[in-house]
């Protein structure tokens, strides 16, 4: 069995940052999916919710090539195989912050 670390954790909050702070979430879509899509297609989605938060902290889009500040909360054992969250603070353009969140899962056989 291996155990994923907060450094693997952190490059998948990296990543998911760059990618959403790129406007590639076509990409962001694909490769990790969106839990809370809730009949939507994962990008359309991600872009409908992105829209939203930006609009509420009255910014046009994330702010790019920073480097971003991940939190890791790890779960104990559970029935629904939530093992972490990831939470990353993005920075708009207009200097607020948006909480990514980033729901890590296990198939229950790896960990």
């Amino acid at each position: 069995m291996s155990k994923i670390d907060d450094a693997a954790l952190n490059a998948i909050g990296q990543e998911v940052a760059h990618l959403l702070c790129s406007g590639e979430v076509d990409v962001l879509a694909a490769r990790f999916g969106y839990a809370v899509a809730l009949g939507r297609g994962a990008a359309a989605g991600i872009h409908e919710d992105l829209a939203e938060c930006l609009a509420q902290i009255g910014a046009i889009s994330l702010a790019s090539n920073f480097e971003f500040d991940c939190n890791i909360k790890f779960f104990a054992p559970n029935s629904s195989n939530l093992l972490a969250i990831v939470e990353c603070v993005v920075p708009a353009v207009n200097g607020n912050d948006v909480l990514v969140e980033i729901a890590v899962t296990s198939d229950g056989k790896n960990s």
